[in-house]
């Protein structure tokens, strides 16, 4: 997981060293712990971040705990490799926009996206939402063998898109 989510972050980073670097923006959150910041804040209340790799890995025991689940493997593989404000880009023809990683928020916005999708789902996690497509679609990852979906709430439909999160990872482009 850390090599595909560093192989992005150095494709992000390109880009914006090529004049996107509004991809390195994000609107300040006081309580998140500075480390990924950089310099100072904009007029428009943006600040400079950067992906910062995790030296230390962080118990989800009490979420599992808490919820009822065991979360497949690569969950917790993407929450224990990268602090980050965002992760996103396209994969064939779909926008996907995935789940931050803010230093002190680990989890927090994580932890309601589950309780809500728990209470709409029966109160079972077979499928963990990880992010959102551009279209409204959940990004999902399959609890028993880790297939990265988009799930069609309405229609009650899942169409895999990716065979890993890691695989999703490092087929995501960021359009010029």
């Amino acid at each position: 997981m850390k090599k595909s989510m560093g192989q992005y972050f150095r494709m992000r980073q390109e880009l914006a060293e090529e004049g996107m670097d509004f991809l390195f923006k994000t609107p300040v959150t006081e309580d998140v712990n500075s480390i990924i910041y950089e310099g100072e804040v904009d007029e428009e209340d943006y600040i400079t971040w950067r992906p910062v790799e995790k030296t230390t890995s962080h118990d989800i025991k009490q979420l599992e705990e808490n919820l009822e689940v065991v979360f497949h493997k690569s969950i917790i593989e993407y929450f224990n490799s990268y602090w980050f404000a965002d992760l996103d880009g396209f994969i064939n023809d779909f926008y996907i926009k995935l789940e931050g990683v803010l230093p002190n928020f680990e989890f927090d916005s994580f932890r309601k996206t589950l309780e809500g999708y728990k209470s709409n789902h029966n109160n079972r996690l077979e499928n963990i939402p990880i992010g959102i497509e551009g279209n409204g679609l959940l990004v999902v990852i399959d609890n028993l063998n880790g297939k990265v979906k988009l799930e069609d709430f309405e229609r009650n439909s899942f169409e895999v898109i990716s065979e890993s999160i890691e695989v999703l990872v490092s087929k995501l482009r960021l359009k010029r």
